[in-house]
């Protein structure tokens, strides 16, 4: 309780009143809905008949679609990233990479005012502050985001790919829409959620998209293939005549909700971060085919530290809640190894993601419990200043972010074995250090945090194969699957 009080508290600050107290009332009346979920009868009845019944009453069904303002210079830019054969785009004499537009993104559609679209852009590709002084609506928000540029505290301003969002017909790029059950701004509000920015560049890496809310009114012949979340049970409409592009993550979150969606969608690719848990717990049509989404943070929010070290033993990851057992029982053995050897520096950081982060708050700050609370390259920076970064087994056997972070930071990670691991390629004691090797054993851990001069060549091993394999698992495996299920119909995404 006290963990979901934490939760309203943040959510009364960043997004209001009226949002939290809807918050507060669906996790109240979570109990009834989350029974109502567990007969395939009920969903049916709530999310597919009920809906029919609806539609068949109502005249007409208008969708909404995500508008944004397209300048001269954002559809130049379009022009340019999904036509183009060149390498460069010359703005007013200043040469921009196709490579800078992948790493930073194009121009910002929320400047209708071409000073301080061309200003913040250009800031945001060379990581400096180049704001033109002016006079305009828009020159205050323009010149607070050129100051953030270069400056390591606000990274999560230093990219933006709305250029991507909004399908035009004349472009050799796949088309798609992105089906959202709620607002608009579930997708264009972007915070501090990895996962969430990583869709953002992948999306504009690999197509042009339209988001929608709803599923409803939509001219599907405009489009190359339909993208949707599935956070569970959603209302039954009609099957799209395009692929269908599917991307779930908690496999053990509505089970029988989730297995009536995939029955009547049918979609040609499922994509997921649990692989190996979801052919377990489901099952798939025929022609479904299961695609491994790894949950990489990539190169550009990871800053993997070799040398510095100030943490002997950094032990992270979530540990409320029923799902996180084994993190709690690994803390508990940790602690009663700190009392007995009190000369090693033992951390324990628990707070990333146990709540929303702040984007506002920048990346790194105190909160008002005196937590020190980091994100994306901030977090990063601070899991590399360990010798080892350790955490606990889950519930599930599954592949979370922690892994991909810890490989990248240039400590030594210290992990669970999961079944997934297979498909990142990482071997133990070349890339890792199994849990299982210090589980209740604390001789073994005092073995390997004496001997770290002797092991610290895993986390130099690992820190490359993050180096080599994050952007290309990323990116390349993304657009493949689009170009999979559009008979590769469009050119491949070349960057350099």
């Amino acid at each position: 309780m006290k963990h979901q009080l934490n939760v309203f508290k943040t959510e009364l600050r960043e997004r209001g009143l009226f949002y939290a107290l809807k918050k507060a009332v669906l996790y109240l009346l979570r109990p009834i809905t989350d029974l109502m979920k567990t007969s395939t009868f009920l969903v049916n009845l709530r999310y597919g008949v009920l809906p029919n019944l609806l539609s068949k009453i109502t005249f007409h069904q208008d969708n909404l679609l995500l508008k944004l303002p397209q300048t001269d210079l954002v559809r130049a830019v379009r022009n340019f990233w999904y036509g183009s054969i060149l390498d460069r785009f010359v703005l007013e004499g200043e040469e921009i990479k196709k490579e800078e537009i992948f790493t930073y993104g194009g121009p910002n559609p929320e400047f209708s005012c071409p000073i301080c679209q061309k200003a913040e852009w250009v800031s945001r590709i060379r990581q400096e502050n180049l704001f033109l002084d002016h006079s305009c609506p828009s020159s205050e928000k323009c010149r607070k985001l050129c100051e953030k540029q270069g400056n390591d505290l606000w990274t999560h301003f230093h990219q933006n790919f709305d250029f991507s969002l909004g399908c035009s017909a004349d472009l050799p790029a796949p088309k798609g829409v992105y089906v959202l059950f709620g607002k608009l701004d579930m997708f264009h509000a972007l915070r501090l959620e990895p996962m969430e920015r990583i869709f953002h560049r992948q999306f504009a890496f690999a197509c042009q998209l339209d988001i929608a809310e709803g599923p409803f009114g939509i001219d599907w012949k405009k489009y190359d293939f339909m993208f949707m979340y599935l956070p569970g049970a959603v209302p039954k409409f009609k099957r799209p005549p395009i692929p269908v592009i599917l991307f779930a993550h908690d496999f053990w979150r509505e089970p029988k909700a989730s297995q009536w969606v995939l029955d009547w969608l049918e979609p040609e690719v499922f994509l997921t971060t649990y692989p190996t848990q979801f052919k377990e717990n489901y099952r798939f049509p025929k022609n479904t085919k299961v695609v491994f989404h790894p949950m990489f943070t990539s190169n550009f929010f990871t800053r993997p530290n070799l040398s510095q070290k100030s943490i002997d033993l950094l032990s992270v990851g979530n540990t409320k809640g029923p799902l996180y057992q084994g993190r709690r029982n690994l803390n508990m053995q940790l602690q009663k190894f700190k009392e007995q050897y009190p000369s090693y520096k033992l951390e324990f950081s628990h707070i990333v993601g146990t709540l929303k982060p702040n984007e506002q708050e920048g990346l790194e700050y105190t909160d008002s419990q005196g937590n020190q609370i980091r994100y994306l390259n901030k977090w990063s920076e601070y899991l590399g200043t360990a010798k080892y970064v350790i955490f606990g087994k889950m519930k599930y056997p599954i592949l979370v972010g922690k892994y991909y972070e810890t490989l990248g930071s240039g400590a030594i990670p210290i992990f669970p074995e999961v079944p997934d691991l297979k498909l990142l390629g990482v071997k133990p004691f070349e890339h890792y250090i199994p849990l299982a090797e210090i589980e209740g054993n604390s001789e073994r851990l005092k073995y390997f945090l004496d001997n770290y001069e002797k092991f610290k060549y895993i986390g130099k091993n690992a820190v490359k194969w993050y180096k080599d394999n994050s952007d290309k698992m990323l990116f390349a495996g993304f657009e493949g699957s689009i170009r999979e299920v559009t008979n590769y119909k469009f050119p491949k995404r070349l960057v350099r």
